[in-house]
């Protein structure tokens, strides 16, 4: 039997301890550059070996803009942009999908992790 607590008044408060935000990643295991952590910035980030390319590629074998990975709420959407040599998700050539945390993906020489944020 429990007793009664004519104290409580049926308003507690409920104590919350917020979660960390973290942001979307890129982690480079292999290839030029290599080892390096990669934060994604919100909307288009592009992949490749242009100069402009947030994701840089330091391979002859990466198109100047060869993927982009779009960040959309929570999700982070990878697209290969008709690129010579492909991308790989999980070690399977895809031409676009939304990347899940602990993900590999390959393009060209370099090979990266997904975190999702």
């Amino acid at each position: 039997m429990t007793e009664f607590d004519p104290t409580n008044t049926g308003h507690d408060k409920l104590l919350r301890r917020g979660r960390q935000s973290r942001r979307h990643s890129l982690e480079q295991i292999e290839g030029g550059g290599a080892p390096r952590q990669i934060f994604l910035e919100a909307g288009e980030n592009i992949m490749g070996r242009d100069a402009d390319a947030h994701v840089h590629l330091d391979s002859k074998r990466a198109s100047r803009h060869h993927a982009f990975l779009t960040l959309r709420g929570t999700d982070c959407v990878f697209f290969d942009n008709d690129s010579h040599n492909g991308i790989f998700l999980n070690g399977v050539k895809i031409h676009s999908a939304v990347l899940r945390d602990g993900d590999v993906i390959q393009a060209a020489d370099s090979t990266f992790v997904y975190y999702e944020g």
